[in-house]
């Protein structure tokens, strides 16, 4: 069996398919989104039930979003953003 790099390997398959590609790309900027949120609330010693309740929301899609099983509309990403009184950089 023959072992290729990681790098290589994805080169393969987004040359093969266009789609998937794309999709890796959409995700991929979903999980650095929501990863941001997450170390910006922890860094403001901000607890996600606090966080929720000051954005208007539950604590439970707080949850979804820093564990990226839920994508974030614009709406509420921009909620966040602005209670949170930060910036994060995008990035694909």
């Amino acid at each position: 069996m023959k072992f290729i790099k990681h790098d290589e390997f994805m080169k393969k398959i987004f040359s093969e398919s266009p789609e998937i590609k794309e999709l890796y790309e959409k995700e991929k900027l979903n999980y650095n989104i929501s990863i941001q949120l997450k170390e910006l609330r922890v860094k403001k010693r901000i607890s996600q039930f606090e966080l929720a309740k000051s954005v208007w929301m539950t604590q439970s899609v707080i949850a979804r979003i820093e564990s990226w099983n839920s994508n974030i509309s614009m709406k509420t990403f921009w909620r966040i953003l602005l209670w949170l009184w930060a910036t994060i950089k995008i990035e694909s």
